[in-house]
């Protein structure tokens, strides 16, 4: 067995596969951490989404304008204010002689 380790240390000592390893070992490290950089960032969207998706759920139950008639609410009334004579635009330009 010993002989058999010292063949296989020296034939690793003649070649660069232990260089590959080690630098394929590096750079899949880093891509790691860039993987892990994007699902963190992916999180954040995800989260802000929701968010939103919440305000638009929020908005969409809240009826408004002609939405109000099909769920059955009445639309306020205007009040009426009867104009005032002598106080329109129109009549402020003539001039009577």
């Amino acid at each position: 067995m010993k002989t058999l380790t010292k063949i296989w240390n020296w034939i690793l000592g003649k070649t660069n596969i232990d260089e590959k390893v080690m630098e394929t070992v590096s750079q899949v490290k880093k891509e790691v951490e860039v993987v892990k950089e994007q699902i963190n960032v992916v999180e954040k969207k995800v989260v802000e989404t929701k968010a939103a998706v919440k305000e638009v759920k929020k908005s969409a139950n809240k009826p408004k304008g002609s939405a109000n008639a099909s769920a059955g609410q009445v639309k306020p009334k205007k009040r009426y204010y009867p104009k005032k004579k002598g106080s329109s635009a129109a009549s402020a330009g003539k001039v009577t002689k």
